[in-house]
């Protein structure tokens, strides 16, 4: 998928960031996430056979965007596209990952937590730069970077749930991954559980725009 026109896609949306180590229950997770109204999947390396579950997905599920998070080096991050992820998101600078996605003409977001990791990130070419881990600070953080880099847009993850979702738009989030708030506790008898969450969720962003 073009780069420039996913990028567009992203645009004040949530990314579901799915760390469940079965890969059944990922799967079925990531598509009822899907079916209720989030286009946005990551599914990270922590997931069991995850380049598999990318490919199957991507299969099962052809009008989503899944992506390849927790991508640590360049060996995950050609595998993840040769299963057909359209994104690479890293949890930290990996100039490898940066350069293959740069010379591919590859959608990619690089974690980052301060100024200098955040400025060296948009340097290796990152379209988002991942605010993580988003627990650990405050949606102010984006209005205060904002002022040396209007240039860089940002997608905080960690943290992020019903209740700050919207205050975390308001303060110039391009968009936000969303993780332990969707899964925490769910499993095949409890989806109904994961269908609320995503539910409030969409409601909140929706009272921001």
């Amino acid at each position: 998928m073009d780069k420039i026109l996913l990028k567009e896609m992203f645009k004040n949306q949530i990314v579901a960031v799915i760390r469940i180590e079965n890969k059944e229950l990922a799967k079925e997770i990531s598509t009822t996430i899907f079916q209720k109204g989030i286009d946005i999947i990551e599914i990270t390396y922590t997931v069991e056979n995850a380049r598999l579950l990318i490919h199957e997905l991507k299969k099962s599920l052809p009008d989503s965007i899944v992506g390849a998070g927790t991508v640590l080096d360049l060996s995950q991050a050609k595998e993840a596209i040769e299963q057909g992820a359209d994104f690479i998101v890293t949890p930290c600078l990996i100039e490898e990952v940066a350069t293959y996605c740069k010379e591919n003409n590859i959608f990619f977001s690089m974690g980052a937590s301060t100024p200098t990791e955040i400025y060296n990130a948009y340097q290796m070419g990152a379209d988002i730069i991942k605010l993580f881990p988003g627990e650990f600070l405050k949606p102010a953080f984006i209005k205060s970077l904002k002022g040396p880099f209007p240039f860089v847009e940002f997608m905080p993850t960690g943290g992020v749930d019903n209740s700050n979702i919207a205050e975390w738009f308001r303060n110039g989030a391009y968009a936000v991954g969303v993780g332990g708030y969707l899964t925490r506790g769910i499993n095949l008898n409890n989806l109904y559980l994961l269908e609320e969450r995503i539910e409030k969720l969409i409601e909140a962003v929706k009272n921001f725009k």
